[in-house]
């Protein structure tokens, strides 16, 4: 250290001056004894005086030498610091210079320009609402048969009509009030997925038992004809739910290949892992005479004469697969996920409230020949040994634009003690290129507030986008940075859809 090393040079110096000091006497000259000794000399001569002088300079030339090399900040002045209060954003990535601001915290917002004929779905409990983007009353649509659940959202095909589940599947016309029952479901099960493909001609869909004690389903088909494809017991999980068609590029094998979920047998909005299942050598034609494709359920590929299943993310280390760009190519999914505390003074919808939510967010292609994951990128990646929950930033609710170029997310972050309210925010993130080209940018904070609970809704083009918070609907446009209210709601709704209506 150099103080030690100025202690030891400066103990070297006293010695040496000891040295001459001591060492360094007159020598005496002879005289007779009977004459008086003279008076005794100085110890230094002249010479000796003006040599210690000089090497305590050098001494305090060294040491200063010293001082400066060591401690250069003593003689360099100290630059001037200026101290900024800061607000951590939940999530450690690059954000943009002035986010916006969701109301109530920005009440100046211009409202976008919307026509007349444009509405929003939304779905409450037990009842499913229209409303129009550009303001008014909402409007109670007839769904006989209706049931809310969070994992079976309602879907709007491209041709007007709304595909919705209770006690079975329903369909109905938009704005010409015909709902017609086209599956049945029987009374000890309940629907645990529904999803339609690229152009909504075909459906598939899951049921598991309510007790626990029975089959997991999963059925497929055209949309007014679906049948029996899939059948194992529920007491031996992975549990299937359907998470989309793939869609693949061979004009062949258009439609047949399912991706499969597991659930663990939970009926809620959950996820696990990711499996392919090949329906092309069912007969999809016929709903009453089709045979039922017994896959055993395993984590590793396994055929029979009518399906092939391949694993594309593992389950079992909570891998969870997110969403599913509309050309199908392009898959968000997580690597990691954990279980956040529930909030207690009743600010997120409890039936989501205490999922297991994503801790990850990457992309991949999906190679629909050789079923598998290609050219993956981490947006965010796994955060591990943190002090506290409040540590951590959770993601959700992500929805790509209708032209796949877009992403927007929540992340949130939660207090450690009670009520454990949530701090959430909007991200998005620019996605160019397709398949093995595809480059994802950096995600960007978007929007922030004090909301206790923010949710991304349904597109309305490829630049504005619907969001509920904390009971109102909202419109936001990323391009003009506006934010728009569309409707008070009073209690907590999922958006399903934007729909026109032709005039």
């Amino acid at each position: 250290m150099p103080v030690i090393y100025w202690y030891r040079s400066l103990e070297n110096c006293l010695e040496l001056l000891e040295t001459l000091t001591v060492s360094s006497p007159p020598e005496p000259s002879e005289q007779p004894r009977s004459a008086p000794l003279p008076a005794p000399e100085s110890h230094f001569s002249r010479a000796g005086v003006i040599s210690v002088l000089a090497l305590i300079t050098l001494v305090l030339v060294l040491f200063t030498g010293l001082s400066v090399s060591y401690f250069p900040e003593l003689v360099q002045p100290t630059p001037s610091v200026t101290t900024t209060s800061i607000r951590v954003s939940p999530t450690e990535t690059p954000t943009l210079a002035r986010p916006l601001q969701i109301p109530p915290d920005n009440m100046s917002a211009t409202a976008l320009p919307m026509p007349a004929n444009q509405y929003v779905l939304y779905e409450q409990k037990d009842n499913i609402y229209m409303t129009p983007l550009a303001g008014g009353s909402p409007v109670l649509l007839h769904t006989p048969g209706y049931l809310y659940s969070r994992a079976v959202p309602p879907i709007v095909t491209p041709d007007g009509q709304l595909l919705y589940s209770g006690d079975g599947l329903w369909l109905t016309k938009l704005f010409q009030d015909a709902p017609r029952k086209i599956a049945t479901l029987a009374p000890d099960q309940v629907i645990t997925s529904m999803v339609l493909n690229q152009d909504s001609t075909m459906v598939a869909w899951s049921t598991e038992p309510k007790n626990g004690s029975g089959t997991v389903n999963i059925y497929a088909g055209p949309l007014n004809a679906s049948q029996l494809v899939y059948q194992h017991s529920a007491s031996n999980c992975p549990c299937f739910r359907v998470f989309s068609f793939l869609n693949n590029n061979q004009a062949s094998k258009q439609h047949t290949t399912l991706l499969l979920t597991d659930d663990r047998g939970d009926h809620r909005a959950v996820q696990y892992g990711l499996w392919t299942l090949d329906i092309a050598n069912l007969p999809l034609s016929s709903a009453t005479s089709s045979p039922v494709a017994t896959v055993m359920p395993t984590t590793t590929a396994t055929a029979t004469a009518s399906s092939v299943q391949t694993q594309l993310l593992d389950g079992n280390a909570l891998q969870m697969p997110l969403a599913l760009a509309p050309d199908g190519s392009t898959l968000l999914y997580s690597t990691y996920g954990g279980v956040v505390p529930e909030p207690t003074n009743g600010s997120v919808p409890e039936d989501i409230a205490a999922l297991n939510y994503a801790n990850s967010l990457s992309l991949a292609t999906v190679d629909d020949q050789a079923l598998t994951l290609q050219a993956q990128q981490v947006l965010l990646p796994e955060q591990h040994g943190l002090s506290g929950i409040a540590d951590y930033h959770w993601e959700m609710s992500p929805l790509f634009s209708p032209d796949g170029h877009t992403l927007v997310y929540v992340v949130f972050s939660s207090d450690n003690q009670p009520p454990f309210n949530r701090h959430s925010a909007l991200y998005t993130v620019q996605i160019t290129g397709h398949g093995t080209h595809m480059h994802a940018a950096q995600p960007q904070l978007l929007a922030t507030g004090s909301s206790r609970f923010i949710e991304p809704g349904a597109w309305v083009n490829n630049q504005t986008f619907t969001f509920y918070a904390d009971t109102v609907i909202y419109m936001l446009d990323i391009k003009s940075g506006t934010i728009t209210q569309v409707a008070q709601v009073h209690s907590y709704a999922h958006i399903v859809a934007t729909v026109q209506r032709q005039m």
